[in-house]
């Protein structure tokens, strides 16, 4: 217990007016302390990023697609492939893995032609929302 006591004597006396010295503002340095420079900063513009790649061109087969994250990719016909937002425009459920051209919300039964988007039928009352996607070396990343 005398640990304690000799504590709290210490910050009770000096140890209390240091801390009630930090609770201040901050003193300026002193005379004999050399300035801090500012640091630097660049004006170079940053780099772009780089496309976020999707899937594989082998990964979506043809007359279906994949669901990669809440991108919907697709290939209507062989060797043309497109992009969709995975979000059934009626309630924002994703989609499940379209067949046979078309692409059902598991939800409300919504159905999209996977060729252009467009709404086919169910509660949905517009089609998906397309995304720009590129096509390289038989990656397929989005634009």
């Amino acid at each position: 217990m005398r640990w304690c006591a000799g504590r709290r004597a210490l910050l009770a006396g000096a140890g209390a007016a240091g801390l009630l010295a930090a609770c201040g503002d901050d003193p300026a340095p002193p005379a004999s302390a050399p300035a801090a420079a500012a640091p630097a900063t660049s004006a170079a513009p940053s780099a772009p990023s780089p496309a976020t790649s999707l899937a594989s061109t082998a990964d979506v087969p043809v007359g279906g697609g994949a669901v990669i994250g809440d991108v919907l990719v697709v290939q209507p016909v062989a060797g043309t492939f497109k992009a969709y937002d995975a979000a059934c425009p009626h309630k924002g459920v994703k989609l499940g893995v379209p067949k046979d051209g078309v692409a059902t919300c598991p939800a409300h039964n919504s159905t999209f032609a996977i060729a252009d988007g467009a709404r086919i039928s169910g509660p949905a009352t517009s089609g998906l929302k397309e995304i720009a996607i590129k096509v390289d070396a038989g990656r397929i990343t989005q634009a």
